[in-house]
């Protein structure tokens, strides 16, 4: 009878186990109930043939045996059946794994010593008395290593964090790798792992940041009183904008925070896809804007002394360019290749080099501009949406790369159209500007250089049109041959008889 009742629970167990993997769910626990189930008839036949032999004391500990199994598979199972399953099912929140082990080991741990105390008479409260003491000396001696074990139980329990995100603890931060009964392990920016033990993270706290939630940093930044708040608000805001790893949406905000002794301080937020990201895009930022504060003839304020000295002017590669070199420069490109030396003297003096720090975008798509630039050195990519809103933070397709000579923003300099395309800086990059009120005198004193640059742009923008549509028919000729290849067909299939 013990035999057939153990072979039907085996298939019930099996028969379980095979739906909660088809649902998707956690099997039932097997390796407890089979030992249980195999051992159980071999221990009941033992105990048969051991009862003849009048060993009483012998056949007691078989019965104490076969029934601390069936209570072990049958603690295991009913564990899995209230605290695992539900759970999954959505019937009511999660308990920690841990937690889980505690309560069946103490449940476990009752159950035998009831059973002993039962079968053996044994006297369990001498036991406990002994096991008191002994636990109050082990205590003392492992006061920090239960202080992490009970930490461990706590952040498994209450569930803070997860393994994957980032957690920023004041002292290190990084990924979380693993959370343990007694450490956690960070994987730091550095690559290296940190061990943490958890009592110290349960006292001192800790930011958590999910690996697909938008995560977001304060900057702060003190500018000159000269500059005036509105101005400073605007100037900041196009950096935010125009940086590429800063997203849209939450949208990033500019403000004034305070005014110190020696600046205006202002605070930025930002938001970016990965926490991972929170240094350098910090990094970028601020390399930006002392581009653009300097390119506006502004700085960051020194603390103010009582002795004060006068700063040194900031070495910026656009200051090393002098008029000769402009002046080249200008004679060698197309559009003003055309003008007399005196023509490009005037020009030159005009004109204005600024420099631009790596990832800064100079122009935007479908923004206007009354400005043309000619790289004087330095490497920048062309970037042109294909969807309908190329304002939405992605910079679109590369479609070409500017180097020293080269020339762009001449359309809407000369036109009044919108940028076609998107002009984003891949290093350091020193450009020559030339406004539109730059060319006003030129064009009042010589107003036959106006046909003639009208003429080489009208010329450029054929040979544009005309390179965008063999791009266009070249397109067409590889989807059409695609289709044969699908179709299994010919060239000559394509046409009727």
């Amino acid at each position: 009878m013990t035999l057939v009742l153990s072979l039907l629970a085996i298939l019930a167990l099996l028969g379980l186990h095979r739906i909660c993997k088809l649902q998707q769910l956690s099997p039932p626990p097997l390796r407890m109930p089979f030992i249980a189930a195999v051992t159980i008839p071999l221990l009941t036949l033992l105990g048969k043939i051991v009862s003849y032999g009048g060993l009483p004391v012998l056949v007691g500990s078989l019965t104490t045996a076969i029934t601390l199994l069936w209570a072990f598979s049958i603690i295991r199972l009913l564990s899995w059946a209230i605290l695992q399953l539900p759970a999954e099912l959505g019937w009511w929140k999660p308990t920690a794994k841990i937690l889980r082990d505690l309560i069946t080991l103490a449940i476990i741990t009752t159950v035998t010593l009831v059973v002993i105390h039962r079968d053996f008479q044994v006297n369990l409260v001498g036991l406990a008395a002994t096991s008191a003491v002994v636990t109050a000396v082990l205590g003392l001696a492992a006061q920090e290593t239960l202080k992490n074990l009970f930490a461990g139980i706590s952040l498994q329990v209450d569930s803070p964090f997860e393994e994957g995100d980032w957690i920023d603890l004041g002292f290190t931060r990084g990924v979380v790798t693993s959370l343990r009964l007694m450490t956690t392990r960070i994987r730091v920016l550095d690559g290296s792992i940190t061990v943490v033990p958890n009592s110290r993270i349960t006292m001192e706290g800790l930011r958590r940041f999910k690996p697909d939630e938008p995560v977001g940093q304060m900057i702060d930044l003190g500018l000159d009183y000269g500059l005036p708040p509105r101005q400073a608000i605007q100037l900041l805001q196009r950096t935010l904008q125009h940086n590429r790893k800063v997203l849209r949406h939450p949208t990033p905000k500019v403000w004034v925070s305070a005014f110190a002794d020696s600046s205006i301080t202002y605070r930025l937020l930002t938001w970016q896809r990965s926490a991972l990201e929170l240094q350098p895009l910090k990094s970028d930022l601020l390399e930006q804007i002392w581009y653009a504060l300097h390119r506006i003839d502004q700085s960051i304020p020194y603390p103010i002394r009582d002795i004060r000295t006068q700063p040194s002017p900031a070495r910026l590669p656009s200051r090393d360019v002098n008029l000769k070199q402009k002046q080249r420069l200008l004679a060698s490109t197309e559009i003003f290749g055309h003008l007399n030396e005196n023509q490009l003297i005037t020009l030159a003096q005009s004109a204005t080099c600024q420099s631009f720090a790596p990832g800064e975008t100079v122009v935007r798509q479908k923004e206007r501009g009354d400005t043309l630039y000619i790289v004087v050195s330095g490497m920048l990519e062309v970037f042109q949406a294909t969807g309908t809103n190329p304002s939405s933070g992605l910079p679109g397709q590369r479609v070409a790369s500017l180097e020293a000579a080269d020339i762009f923003g001449e359309m809407a300099l000369c036109t009044g159209e919108a940028r076609s395309a998107s002009v984003i800086c891949k290093d350091e990059c020193v450009l020559l500007e030339i406004e539109r009120k730059h060319l006003l005198p030129l064009l009042e004193e010589h107003p036959e250089i106006l046909e003639r640059m009208g003429t080489i742009i009208a010329g450029r923008r054929e040979q544009l049109k005309a390179i965008k549509e063999n791009r266009a028919e070249s397109r067409r000729l590889a989807l059409i041959s695609r289709m044969q290849r699908l179709f299994r067909l010919s060239g000559q299939d394509l046409w009727p008889k």
